[in-house]
């Protein structure tokens, strides 16, 4: 948690400059690249070790995606996330190893954004629902980090329902705050030291959007034209 709040004091800094250049909050047809870092809660997991204790959210997990505005209230999402998980331990013929684990969720889903329809305020609350493929990854080393075996990869589902709040610093830029739930079904073998990840997340992300949508500065553009004539 103490990463998150540094990390969202830097993106604040960085980005009130641009607080200055408000504009119209508009949307629609537009598109924004957002970097999200979040935390999620493994510690009430059925499938949590025995043999190590884990804090809540200590892990950070890394994202970036891409969402695309299709009305002012709603919103395609695609999302591709990488995050380092619990390592597992065990003894065989080669003495004690670890499992290097990794988790890359791959994610469509769409956000009902709950603001105005003129695209005016410049906070938008949205929910948001997603799912897709989750691939588990476990590299075996001692520790000499000496591989033994090759990388196992594995392959379930999950998804994620939750909700959050943009906030435009003018018309390019955005900060995100999100809170939800991860719902992920077992993997076949343990990825690190369990199988299932499901649990909640926390997490802030930093967006840049792109496209334009300006219809009303469009239509202002098209009254001087007319004007003229």
């Amino acid at each position: 948690m103490k990463k998150l709040v540094s990390i969202l004091i830097i993106l604040a800094l960085l980005c009130s400059f641009d607080v200055a250049n408000a504009g119209p909050f508009s949307l629609k047809r537009k598109s924004m690249l957002e970097i999200k870092l979040s935390a999620r809660d493994y510690r009430n997991n059925q499938y949590a070790s025995t043999v190590l204790d884990r804090n809540s959210f200590e892990n950070v997990n890394f994202s970036i995606g891409i969402n695309h505005w299709t009305s002012e209230n709603s919103a395609m999402t695609f999302s591709i996330a990488a995050s380092e998980v619990n390592t597992g331990y065990y003894y065989n013929d080669f003495g004690v190893l670890g499992t290097k684990s990794s988790l890359v969720p791959i994610f469509w889903g769409t956000r009902l954004y709950m603001t105005d329809m003129n695209g005016v305020m410049p906070i938008k609350p949205y929910i948001a629902l997603s799912g897709g493929p989750v691939i588990g990854i476990n590299n075996y080393k001692d520790y000499g980090d000496v591989v033994y075996f090759e990388d196992d990869v594995y392959l379930t589902f999950g998804g994620y329902v939750g909700g959050g709040v943009d906030v435009m610093f003018g018309s390019k830029t955005s900060i995100g705050f999100q809170a939800g739930y991860n719902f992920y079904a077992d993997f076949d073998r343990q990825i690190g030291d369990r199988k299932n990840f499901s649990g909640a997340e926390i997490g802030l992300s930093l967006g840049f959007l792109f496209g334009d949508n300006d219809n009303q500065e469009r239509k202002r553009r098209h009254k001087k034209r007319v004007r003229k004539f």
